[in-house]
C-alpha cells in the first residue's frame, strides 16, 4: 500500500496529471510560440514553489540555474514565461476551463486507495465550502471585480473564490476540489455574491462527481431555506452553522 501511494501520489505524477489536462485548455489568444500549457504550468509551479511574489519567480526562472533545471525537469516546461507573458496569455484563460484539471488529481488518490482514509461518516466526506480573498485593490480593477463603497466615498476592488476541499478530522493534508470565481455579476452585494456562487459551485460538484457521498460544511450565511432546498435537490448532506441573532426563532 505505501509503495503504491508513494507511486502514484509523487510530485512527478501528479504533475504529469495536470500537464495532460492543460493541454486540453483552450488558447484563447491562439499565438504561434510558447504554448499556454507551458504559462499554466509556470504558474502552477510557482504556487507550489510558494513564491511570495510573480516578479521573483521571474527573476530566478531566468538567472537561477538550479531553478530553471527544476522547471524543465520536474515541472516538465519546455519554455519559462516571463511574467508579463505570462499574465497576459493567463489572464484570457476562462476559470471554467481550469475545473477539469482537478479531477486528475483526485483520481490520483482515488486509484492510490488514499480517498478511503478520508470517509467520515457512513461513507461520507466532509467539504468546508468557505471564501478566501484572491486579490485586493484600491486603484487596480477589471469589469468582474466586487466592488467596495467605503463611507467617504472611495472604492476598493478585491476578487474572491468560493473554495472547497475534502478533510479529514485526524488528517493534516486536505485534498481540494475546483473553487468557484465569486463575480461582481453573481450579486448586488458580498452576500448575494457568495450564496450564487455556492450555488454554481454545488451544481458542478454533483455534475463532476454524481457518485461522491459528501457532507457539505457552511457557516451561518448558508442557513436559508433556498440554500437548504438547493443542497437536498443535488443530495448532498450539510452541516450548517447558525446564530440566534440571524435565526431568532430556532434559538427561541
Amino acid at each position: 500500500m505505501k509503495n503504491k501511494l508513494r507511486k502514484t501520489l509523487s510530485m512527478p505524477a501528479m504533475i504529469s496529471a495536470l500537464k495532460h489536462s492543460f493541454s486540453q485548455v483552450k488558447d484563447h489568444l491562439c499565438r504561434d510560440g510558447m504554448s499556454i500549457q507551458d504559462c499554466l504550468l509556470a504558474g502552477f509551479a510557482m504556487f507550489s514553489l510558494k513564491y511570495p511574489a510573480l516578479m521573483q519567480f521571474d527573476h530566478d526562472s531566468r538567472f537561477q540555474e538550479t531553478k530553471i533545471h527544476n522547471l524543465k525537469k520536474l515541472y516538465h516546461l519546455r519554455e519559462v514565461p516571463s511574467d508579463t507573458y505570462m499574465r497576459k496569455r493567463l489572464d484570457k484563460v476562462d476559470p471554467r476551463e481550469l475545473r477539469k484539471s482537478f479531477k486528475p488529481v483526485l483520481a490520483c488518490v482515488q486509484h492510490a486507495g488514499a480517498l478511503k482514509l478520508y470517509e467520515y461518516y457512513e461513507g461520507c466526506y466532509l467539504v468546508p465550502l468557505d471564501g478566501v480573498g484572491c486579490f485586493y485593490s484600491n486603484e487596480i480593477h477589471c469589469e468582474d471585480c466586487c466592488v467596495k463603497q467605503h463611507r467617504d466615498g472611495s472604492k476598493s476592488y478585491y476578487y474572491q473564490a468560493l473554495s472547497a476541499v475534502i478533510v479529514h478530522p485526524d488528517l493534516k493534508p486536505v485534498l481540494p476540489l475546483c473553487p468557484e470565481p465569486i463575480l461582481k455579476q453573481d450579486g448586488a452585494n458580498k452576500n448575494d455574491c457568495e450564496r450564487n456562487a455556492a450555488k454554481w459551485l454545488i451544481e458542478d460538484l454533483r455534475r463532476e462527481h454524481p457518485h461522491l457521498k459528501m457532507i457539505i460544511v457552511e457557516d451561518p450565511l448558508a442557513s436559508n431555506a433556498p440554500h437548504i432546498k438547493h443542497l437536498l435537490a443535488h443530495k448532498m448532506h450539510f452541516i450548517l452553522g447558525a446564530k440566534p441573532t440571524d435565526h431568532q426563532w430556532m434559538f427561541d
